[in-house]
């Protein structure tokens, strides 16, 4: 092992303690060539890590919060990629996010109408006076046929 006494590295489990990782992510992440120990002592086996790559474990992790898989990270972080090939693999992100505030929206409008229909009008008074079989009955009905619902199941059969 060099001599360690200019930089202090970090041991595998040292590191994994900082970053809120385990030690198996950091030899998954090492197995997906993403992060690779700066020394391996030849001895022990055991792996260091130097200082800066608390940052880049944070990143990935990062990565991953974004939705990318590791063989995406590893792409990302190689630099082998091409600016076209990076450019498909963040645009395929950007519409899945939107994919997901879309839903997210259309499944509070649902909410909001079924809110309404539950608490306002003659709905709402006779919710009250129904037995738990017809209130069942009731709110499948309102998940299955509320004009949100019909419209987002359209344009989901539309786009297959």
């Amino acid at each position: 092992m060099n001599d360690r006494s200019d930089v202090q590295l970090l041991k595998i489990g040292e590191l994994a303690t900082l970053a809120g990782v385990s030690v198996k992510a950091l030899r998954v992440y090492e197995k997906k060539n993403i992060i690779k120990p700066v020394e391996i002592d030849e001895n022990t086996g055991y792996r260091y890590y130097s200082p800066d790559q608390f940052q880049l474990v944070e990143g990935l992790q990062v990565l991953q919060d974004m939705g990318f898989s590791l063989n995406d990270i590893s792409k990302i972080l190689s630099g082998k990629c091409t600016s076209e090939e990076l450019d498909s693999l963040f645009e395929q992100k950007i519409v899945a996010q939107q994919e997901i505030i879309w839903k997210a929206e259309a499944q509070i409008k649902e909410i909001n109408a079924m809110k309404k229909s539950m608490t306002e009008g003659e709905s709402g008074a006779k919710l009250k006076e129904m037995n738990e079989d017809e209130r069942a009955w009731y709110l499948a009905k309102l998940v299955r046929v509320n004009e949100e619902n019909v419209r987002q199941l359209l344009s989901e059969v539309l786009w297959l």
